[in-house]
């Protein structure tokens, strides 16, 4: 029929034109495929060295009291438990001037563990926004890029089997498709193990954090 034929037609356009690019530049996907998948995980690499670089231990030694946690910098480099005590600070500050104020006379302030969980929880959620989530990000997007890669590499190595590419891509065609998928499942693993020990010791440093706001107000 006249349909079948326009069809056939078409597919077969499709078929002869993807044949011709796989065929002339079958090399360079491949490439890409690598190059996409280094962007990716060495982006991830750069938020786990942030992640590192927030989680390091703060001395609150040498702080004096207090006062001094409102002149600490506030950026990506500052130290997590900072972070939390700042916060945990700055909240008991706001509720302290609001029952001074004439008209809050008599505003009861809210317990200190009241002000702990909420601090625990801004500081938990600002290192998930910061850190986390764009680790987790990176992570969930290689096993496709490994995909993507194994598909090329599959259709490289069937292709030049059916005669219709160069033979000599063959052994090509299977690494790519081994390859891409190897290192795309130990990629993600290795992030997905570095997201758990950072959020462990992110739990650590911010109980660090709130327990030194403590120890400065008895001192």
């Amino acid at each position: 029929m006249p349909q079948e034929s326009i069809f056939n037609q078409m597919a077969d356009g499709i078929i002869n034109g993807l044949t011709h690019l796989i065929n002339s530049y079958s090399g360079l996907l491949q490439l890409t495929v690598y190059f996409i998948m280094v962007c990716v995980f060495g982006f991830a690499l750069l938020k786990s060295y942030q992640s590192f670089c927030a989680l390091t231990y703060f001395d609150f030694r040498k702080i004096r009291n207090r006062e001094g946690l409102h002149h600490l910098p506030a950026s990506l480099k500052t130290p997590l438990a900072v972070i939390s005590a700042s916060f945990f600070e700055k909240a008991k500050r706001h509720y302290v001037e609001e029952k001074g104020r004439e008209e809050n006379f008599g505003k009861v302030i809210p317990p200190d563990a009241f002000i702990r969980d909420a601090a625990f929880q801004h500081s938990e959620r600002y290192f998930e926004d910061k850190f986390l989530e764009p680790i987790s990000m990176m992570a969930n997007l290689m096993p496709p890029m490994g995909f993507i890669g194994t598909i090329i590499g599959m259709v490289v190595h069937f292709l030049s089997n059916s005669g219709t590419l160069n033979s000599g891509l063959t052994v090509a065609g299977i690494a790519t498709a081994l390859y891409t998928t190897f290192i795309a499942l130990v990629c993600f693993t290795f992030l997905e193990f570095l997201k758990k020990v950072f959020y462990g010791l992110a739990h650590k440093r911010i109980d660090e954090g709130l327990t030194a706001v403590v120890e400065l107000s008895e001192s």
